[in-house]
């Protein structure tokens, strides 16, 4: 892929499509971004902006005529409280599979956005492969209709595309950025939590999570990783996991809180637990197994849990 290539981000408006646009752009591509909203204004000269619908016939026509050389799909259905329906399962799996197929007639890349939230229950507390997602004694499998929408996606796109189509499918674990705010309640657990920390000296958990952990990784790294792909003339089409590849608890977390509330901000941190309505639902561990990942990108950024405790050090800050 050269610097002059045409690259096509989905969802551009949201916070990866954001950077995403962000990073193709500072890595010199030329981008066509859509979305139902309208541009951010600090990135408006970033890409050609379009509003509208990634599965618009006359889009998909374009695509099918090799007008792009990779389409990034970054959008989508990312509410875990989505019920299941006509409009989850045609923006999240219908749609995509469209987008799909525009882009094997048109010799076309995709890259798009897929969720740990597949497997949802792990059995162990070790990391998951990508294999396991329908492996019972592994995990659970989707404990939502949004997950279980990505997790269609994700089957069928090995089902149909073995040959013929250069893709790949990335199941984010928890990412986490600075500008997670329009994401509301769907924000990273990390992020809500700093903030909380910052801004009002208190954090809420839920009282049945204290041993509960997470994969977290920077929004950054997601994009300079969909980046890397894009450049990659040679990676095999399949569904990768995309994370940290270590699980940072929530009494850990806590602990870093009441740590920065005391040196940084001054204050002693105030912790509440209340009950957890969605015993059900939640996931008490996240953990991607990045084998796969790592060996079709060796020189892919790694991250520690000191890399991941500085950038919560480095949101915290922000969020006062």
């Amino acid at each position: 892929m050269t610097p002059a290539s045409s690259v096509l981000v989905t969802g551009a408006a949201g916070f990866i499509g954001r950077h995403t646009v962000a990073a193709f752009h500072h890595a010199g591509h030329q981008i066509t971004a859509i979305d139902l909203r309208p541009a951010p204004g600090h990135l408006t000269s970033a890409a050609r902006w379009r509003r509208g619908d990634f599965a618009d016939p006359a889009l998909l026509s374009e695509i099918a005529a090799s007008r792009y050389t990779t389409v990034v799909h970054q959008a989508g259905i990312s509410d875990t409280r989505a019920l299941a329906g006509p409009d989850l399962e045609e923006t999240n799996t219908a749609g995509p599979l469209r987008l799909a197929d525009a882009c094997r007639t048109g010799g076309t890349r995709l890259i798009y956005a897929s969720s740990h939230s597949v497997y949802g229950t792990l059995r162990r507390r070790i990391p998951i492969a990508e294999h396991a997602d329908t492996d019972t004694t592994r995990c659970s499998g989707p404990l939502n209709p949004y997950a279980a929408s990505k997790l269609a996606l994700d089957q069928e796109m090995r089902t149909r595309h073995t040959t013929g189509l250069s893709w790949v499918g990335l199941r984010y674990t928890n990412v986490i950025g600075p500008d997670e705010t329009d994401k509301g309640p769907m924000a990273s657990i990390l992020s809500q939590l700093l903030r909380q920390a910052a801004r009002t000296g208190k954090i809420q958990l839920f009282d049945d999570s204290l041993t509960a952990a997470r994969d977290y990784i920077p929004v950054e790294t997601v994009t300079a990783t969909i980046v890397q792909l894009a450049d990659q003339p040679l990676v095999p089409a399949a569904v990768y996991n995309l994370g940290a590849g270590h699980a940072v608890g929530f009494d850990q977390i806590a602990q870093w809180c009441h740590r920065w509330s005391r040196e940084i901000a001054g204050t002693p941190l105030a912790v509440q637990l209340v009950p957890n309505p969605v015993t059900h639902s939640y996931q008490y561990f996240t953990c991607a197994d990045m084998s796969a990942l790592d060996a079709v990108l060796p020189t892919r950024a790694s991250l520690s849990r000191q890399d991941t405790e500085a950038r919560a050090a480095e949101l915290f800050r922000l969020f006062l």
